[in-house]
């Protein structure tokens, strides 16, 4: 069943875990006047029963009446099935919601939110108790949020997000630039953001109001890149610039293949509020629908910690653990798995409890060893060589050239990494005598130094299995010149002189058997993840008895396979909107041997046809293509979008949009372009280019 046309028109009922139905929902659709005379469009799936009920929020710009439709309606309908208002807002300037999208987070689009929060408990079917959830955009607005502390938002629920936006989101990573995430959602937002109101939920004005949002909108991507530091534009929307802020209860979900996993981690240790956090295999998608799976019933885990904090359910989740983290096992090399072989493993408390013993590490010896010594601890007898250089090609990373996947083509899991390990720097253990868990957090500290003034770091932990593959287990890049994450300035290297790189890896959970080998691989470029440096670089590590370069892996004390929650299944199967095809998804890397050049280029496409709205489409279809050349200054991520939306008794629209990022040695070179059409005739077009110098990147 699908959602009604109005909302007088049906009901739905949802199959939940461990009840055979729910209440029927229907759905409202509502404007909310802000203080500046600005109204927001919501979606209300309510249940079709007395209240008076708690109500939950999820507030994104990606347009609840087309784009996100299909999965609006099993996630908001469930939690309304269990007797909540779930409340799916289009944000200022987006979707059906007048106003104008000025950006990412700005402090209008938090204090929306709050109004909205606010809104929500002083309905007259409102217990007064609110909730906040969202993935991504979504779980970076919950968190935001609950930092403001309303009085009415009791507990939240953020997915795929996080507290660092310069160090740990998709335009910056570790001090240095994304290339795929350059160009990726950006783009995206550019062609999503020029699209209409919806003529019907909207009302008389919509042409009007587009219009105008065309003309005002500004374009994101600019601001990103005049911001290359860790400054204020990136500091105001971190919720980690002050954990304390957070005083509702958080369960923090992620997922081992995205790129927001590490925060999970964060919020366990460093808010103070009841927390719980879960990690399973899956990239950047909801826990119920996650890919690769298995998949969980996180609606139903959803649904717990609304019942324990909106309505006082105190013996629910009273007695689940801190952190549960799905565990790989094996490690395998797969780009496009259905599932990942491995279970549940559960910790009471995160981080933790101390031990007097340090955590088990990999010294990198001279001769490309980590011996099995190391992992009880102690220095293994160095290698004969004092140093190891590396004087790699820039495209060192294409066997997993994913930031954030998703499991699903295009965008797939890191696959076999032995030809970037050919051209990496390799540490290696003998065979395993008995199994190994690496379940969190594996840092590394390194002796480096460089000769050029710019220079990048990027290590990756594997497990080689004994036929040679290898797997990726963890991975971090850092620019050298932001040795202190957290500090604002860069500070460019002395050539030859050696500093110390203290570098966090990403979250890992999986446990690799007896025979195989671990290995660390150390290489100066990342690429498509880091923009590569303007120069080639020869980065050396070096092996100094007294200061050893070594990998520490995470402890595991106190976990187990078996203590803990069932984590379930779906727990219904989702609607979805009728499959328009589109461009089929491909990825492949080229090589252009006379310009010197490695590419990695993707495409897909694809949409929905929504019967419930009389045939509405909304498609598109996306190329990328992101390449570097040898000489690592020349480096460019372009990409092209293009949103088809047609009503079936209203207009044809289509919104073209490219973006293009290059550099040279000394200029990062931005150029966007948008053009609109309605029923074939244009209606806006407009290109924007800026040039700035590159600030150490």
């Amino acid at each position: 069943m699908r959602e009604p046309s109005h909302p007088s028109a049906g009901t739905r009922r949802y199959r939940l875990a461990g009840e055979p139905t729910g209440f029927p929902v229907r759905t409202e659709q509502v404007q909310i006047l802000m203080d500046d005379g600005v109204r927001l469009a919501a979606t209300l799936y309510v249940p079709d029963a007395p209240g008076p009920f708690s109500a939950v929020l999820e507030s994104i710009p990606y347009r609840k009446d087309d784009w996100t439709l299909s999965r609006d309606w099993p996630l908001h309908g469930a939690f309304a099935a269990a007797g909540y208002v779930s409340c799916r807002l289009d944000v200022r300037g987006t979707g059906s919601s007048e106003g104008v999208a000025a950006g990412e987070y700005p402090e209008r689009e938090v204090l929306d939110n709050l109004a909205v929060i606010d809104w929500l408990a002083t309905r007259d079917w409102s217990t007064g108790s609110v909730g906040m959830f969202g993935i991504s955009w979504g779980g970076f607005s919950a968190l935001q949020a609950a930092a403001r502390r309303p009085p009415a938002l009791r507990a939240i629920i953020p997915v795929h997000f996080s507290h660092d936006r310069y160090n740990l989101d998709v335009h910056y990573v570790g001090g240095t630039l994304h290339v795929g995430e350059s160009v990726y959602w950006p783009v995206e937002m550019v062609g999503e953001n020029a699209l209409p109101p919806d003529p019907e939920r909207f009302g008389p004005g919509w042409r009007e109001e587009w219009l105008r949002r065309l003309e005002a909108t500004p374009q994101w991507p600019l601001d990103w890149l005049r911001h290359q530091r860790r400054d204020p534009f990136w500091r105001a929307a971190s919720v980690g610039e002050d954990w304390a802020a957070i005083e509702a209860p958080v369960l923090a979900i992620g997922g081992l293949n995205d790129g927001y996993r590490d925060a999970v981690l964060e919020v366990l240790e460093h808010v103070r509020a009841p927390r719980r956090g879960v990690i399973g295999p899956w990239g950047h998608a909801w826990p119920h629908d996650g890919s690769p799976g298995p998949s969980i019933d996180g609606v139903g885990l959803m649904r717990g910690w609304w019942d324990r904090w909106l309505k006082g359910d105190a013996g629910g989740g009273a007695d689940e653990p801190m952190l549960s983290l799905y565990v790989v096992d094996p490690p395998g090399t797969a780009e496009f798995p259905a599932d990942l072989p491995g279970r549940w493993w559960h910790i009471a408390h995160w981080p933790p409890p101390h031990r007097v013993t340090p955590p088990p590490a990999l010294y990198l010896q001279g001769d490309g060893a980590a011996g099995l010594g190391s992992l009880a601890g102690e220095p293994a007898a160095s290698g004969d060589a004092s140093a190891s250089t590396w004087a790699g090609p820039p495209d060192v990373g294409l066997a997993a050239p994913f930031w954030c996947g998703y499991g699903y083509p295009p965008q797939g899991l890191p696959g076999d990494q032995r030809a970037d390990d050919a051209r990496s720097l390799l540490f290696t253990s003998p065979p395993l005598e008995r199994p190994v868990l690496v379940a969190g957090i594996a840092r590394a500290r390194l002796w480096l130094s460089a000769d050029r003034p710019v220079a990048q770091v990027a290590v990756r932990l594997e497990a080689v299995a004994p036929d040679g593959r290898s797997a990726l287990i963890a991975r971090a890049v850092r620019n050298l010149t932001r040795l202190d994450p957290s500090a604002e300035a860069p500070v460019a290297l002395v050539p030859g002189t050696p500093v110390a790189v203290d570098l966090p890896l990403s979250v890992a959970g999986a446990r690799i058997p007896a025979g195989h080998r671990l290995r660390v691989a150390v290489a100066g470029a990342a690429f498509p993840i880091a923009w590569p440096t303007p120069t080639p670089v020869s980065l050396t590590l070096h092996h100094d008895p007294a200061c050893p370069s070594a990998l520490r892996l995470p402890t595991a004390a106190g976990w187990s396979p078996q203590a803990g929650p069932d984590m379930g299944v779906p727990a219904f199967d989702p609607p979805a909107g009728e499959p328009v095809p589109g461009l089929p998804a491909a990825w492949r890397i080229e090589r252009d041997g006379v310009a010197g050049t490695n590419s990695l280029v993707c495409e897909s496409g694809g949409g929905d046809r929504f019967p419930e709205r009389e045939g509405l489409v909304f498609a598109a279809d996306a190329r990328y293509r992101l390449t570097v050349a040898d000489s690592f200054a020349d480096c460019r991520a372009a990409g092209s979008i293009r949103y088809r939306l047609a009503y079936a008794h209203g207009p044809d629209i289509v919104a073209d949009a490219s973006l293009a990022l290059e550099s040279d040695r000394e200029v990062l070179r931005l150029h966007v372009a948008l053009a609109v059409s309605e029923d074939g005739r244009p209606v806006f077009e407009r290109a924007w280019d800026l040039a700035v110098p590159r600030d150490l990147l």
